[in-house]
């Protein structure tokens, strides 16, 4: 696919005040705060903001040198005399805008969208069916009619993900962060009530086959988990998925 600069659309407001700063070592904590008028991250390398920003996953981002993800930021960006209603009436997608102007001002970022063949996981059924259900139609309206979905929920916690009408398309895009690989559903499942599913698995670096410290036995690995707890199937493979290639970046003037 050819190579374009990308821009934010116009007339956007604009981050017109805005402040950068190597982020001193120490604290690993990593803040993004949004307002109406101006954004404030601590501890974030320009991977994450152009991961965040461009809604790609990072490990999807080709092009980028090193100091891209190992140097971490502190930046404060404001609308100095914002339109009120204007701010108000934003989408999401317009204030994700305003942020890539500012990463292509202050780093020189310049890019272009691509696809390339990369491993991947296909999530499937077991043969034996899965472990989790239809999630419940929502009650009735006083007249009979169908009440309205309240649609999908998730909660993760230490690994442990509960969720409530979410569509496996859904749970396989969540899946792709755990395993840092696109997980592409094949399931075949298409309830318009969504499923209902909980997990909870151990991260391999820290799994070791003991107990978790509580004397209790830990949870498998995500994969065994997923197969063992859900009745799913995670199958190694390549596909052709949505990347980002970087053309052009620099360290910004720290202020």
């Amino acid at each position: 696919m050819g190579s374009a600069m990308c821009r934010a659309q116009s007339p956007l407001p604009v981050f017109d005040v805005v402040t950068i700063k190597p982020h001193q070592p120490g604290d690993t904590n990593t803040n993004v705060n949004r307002s109406p008028t101006s954004l404030q991250a601590t501890n974030i390398s320009l991977k994450e903001m152009i991961a965040g920003n461009f809604n790609v996953k990072a490990w999807l981002i080709f092009g980028l040198p090193p100091w891209a993800e190992s140097q971490k930021w502190d930046i404060v960006a404001k609308v100095s005399e914002p339109d009120p209603a204007v701010m108000k009436n934003l989408s999401r997608q317009q204030r994700d805008d305003m942020v890539k102007a500012l990463l292509m001002e202050r780093f020189g970022l310049q890019l272009h969208m691509d696809s390339k063949v990369q491993p991947v996981f296909e999530m499937t059924a077991m043969p034996d069916g899965v472990k989790f259900k239809e999630s419940a139609p929502p009650p009735k309206n006083d007249d009979g009619t169908p009440g309205k979905n309240p649609g999908a929920s998730m909660s993760t916690s230490d690994n442990h993900m509960v969720a409530h009408h979410i569509a496996m398309k859904a749970f396989a895009e969540n899946l792709s962060y755990r395993v840092e690989r696109t997980v592409i559903d094949k399931t075949d499942m298409h309830s318009e009530n969504g499923y209902d599913l909980e997990l909870s698995w151990t991260p391999e670096m820290l799994n070791n086959g003991g107990d978790n410290g509580s004397g209790q036995e830990a949870p498998p690995p995500i994969f065994e988990a997923v197969k063992d707890q859900l009745g799913l199937k995670l199958t190694p493979t390549k596909a052709e998925v949505p990347t980002i290639v970087i053309d052009h970046v620099q360290m910004p003037d720290a202020n």
